[in-house]
């Protein structure tokens, strides 16, 4: 029979698994997106490119958002949790000044000052603080994910522990979770086999689930491209940030325009308190 003390909450987690691995330096590199490219760029990693970065509201009105940008592109905050604040762009609209969201809505250089100021104000900073924007390159769906997918690029988290990556999921994004690969939204999350890099089981808000939602795309038997490759970029990140023995790493497959079948590797986020429910 379990009882209350046999169950790991949150501080029992903390002082398990986080504190005597993970220094208040490695987790502020991984608490704030800006400070993660810059040392992984610095180890020479592979992340998304870095278009603009807004630090002060007067800034805003001076940029030029239709000349400037490209016609896909990310919004985010520094310094948020849970994917909150985060705009991606998928293609320009009809109309100049007018861009299409990966989810079929309408945005305006307008929508994009309003989000911009919400994010300086610290609107969806962790700390409720002032906080910092920047806008990066969308990276494209990967083929072999396209079908069990909606809306957002799927990627895969390796938790590494001391250099060893020791568990892995594939995150898909769904309509209920708008799009976003973020499981307390909606999102999927599907266990993926080490030594394989093949999906084995997969969840939706907690409970197993078998299929994509509303269609008969099965979940399981997933090969996930380049896994070998993943891992070793997981590995190398820790080696980027010694402070963090315990973490996991987000990464995503950019499918390339140029040369069919050639997949490229990107580090989107890192994180110094993985859960450990999976």
């Amino acid at each position: 029979m379990v009882k209350i003390k046999d169950i790991l909450g949150m501080n029992a987690r903390n002082i398990l698994f986080l504190s005597p691995y993970n220094t208040s330096e490695g987790k502020r590199i991984a608490n704030y997106k800006l400070l993660t490219k810059s040392t992984l760029q610095k180890a020479k990693l592979p992340i998304p490119k870095l278009y603009r970065v807004f630090r002060e509201f007067e800034k805003i009105d001076k940029f030029n958002f239709i000349e400037k940008l490209p016609k896909s592109f990310v919004i985010k905050p520094d310094n948020s949790l849970g994917g909150e604040g985060i705009l991606v762009i998928e293609k320009r609209g009809k109309y100049a000044g007018e861009w299409i969201t990966t989810t079929g809505g309408k945005k305006t250089v307008s929508d994009f000052k309003l989000l911009i100021r919400d994010i300086l104000q610290g609107r969806f900073s962790m700390k409720g603080k002032q906080d910092i924007a920047f806008i990066e390159e969308r990276v494209r769906v990967h083929p072999v994910f396209k079908k069990v997918s909606w809306g957002g690029t799927p990627d895969i988290g390796v938790l590494v522990f001391n250099r060893i990556p020791v568990m892995a999921y594939l995150r898909l994004p769904t309509k209920e979770s708008g799009g976003r690969a973020n499981m307390f939204q909606g999102a999927i999350a599907a266990g993926i086999d080490m030594a394989t890099g093949i999906t084995t089981h997969a969840v939706k808000w907690t409970k197993p689930i078998e299929f994509f939602p509303e269609t008969r795309r099965k979940l399981t038997g997933i090969k996930i491209p380049e896994w070998k490759n993943i891992l070793e970029l997981a590995i190398e990140c820790q080696k980027a940030v010694p402070g963090l023995g315990f973490m996991r790493v987000d990464i995503v497959l950019q499918p390339s325009l140029k040369k069919k079948g050639k997949t490229f590797l990107k580090v989107l986020e890192l994180n110094a308190q993985p859960g450990l429910k999976i």
